[in-house]
């Protein structure tokens, strides 16, 4: 299944950062692929590039991430995901939904740009809108990055105070 243009550029973002962000955790490589359930070679060649990121992967590395937000409170962690990985990528969204809200319609088929090129508008509006999980976890990390969320998360997650480890 191909990957959508803009959700290639989160992935390829949090790739690129993945070193620090398992750094800022506070893990070796061998600790975050304990987390995930892979080879500690996986993460090793994912920190380097040496292999391409999949969609699965990188639910899996946030939902991992943003586990250990919620579960130590670790405030830094969810500004570097930040600062690093959404914040940059959401301006790039928001300027191509701006050319895409001033594209000039032409029939149906497609679309003139400002630039003259054509465009398809089926393609401009899906490479600006994320699939719902990409926006589920971009929600919640930033949420998490407030704090006050973090333990409310935590709170429904674990009712009965117990991390779900025995």
């Amino acid at each position: 299944m191909a990957v959508p243009e803009m959700e290639r550029q989160w992935i390829n973002k949090f790739q690129e950062n993945l070193s620090i962000i398992r750094k800022v955790a506070g893990w070796t490589t061998q600790e975050l692929a304990d987390e995930l359930g892979v080879a500690r070679q996986t993460v090793s060649n994912l920190e380097t590039g040496r292999s391409p990121m999949s969609k699965l992967q990188y639910l899996a590395l946030r939902t991992v991430f943003n586990a250990e937000i919620a579960r130590s409170e670790n405030r830094d962690l969810a500004k570097v995901i930040k600062t690093l990985v959404d914040d940059p990528l959401e301006g790039v969204t928001a300027q191509k939904q701006h050319m895409a809200d001033s594209t000039e319609v032409e029939g149906r088929s497609g679309a003139v740009a400002p630039t003259g090129d054509r465009v398809d508008m089926r393609t401009a509006a899906s490479s600006s809108a994320l699939s719902t999980a990409m926006q589920v976890l971009t929600v919640v990390t930033g949420a998490l990055a407030s704090g006050a969320a973090a333990g409310a998360l935590a709170f429904f997650m674990f009712p009965d105070g117990t991390s779900g480890k025995r």
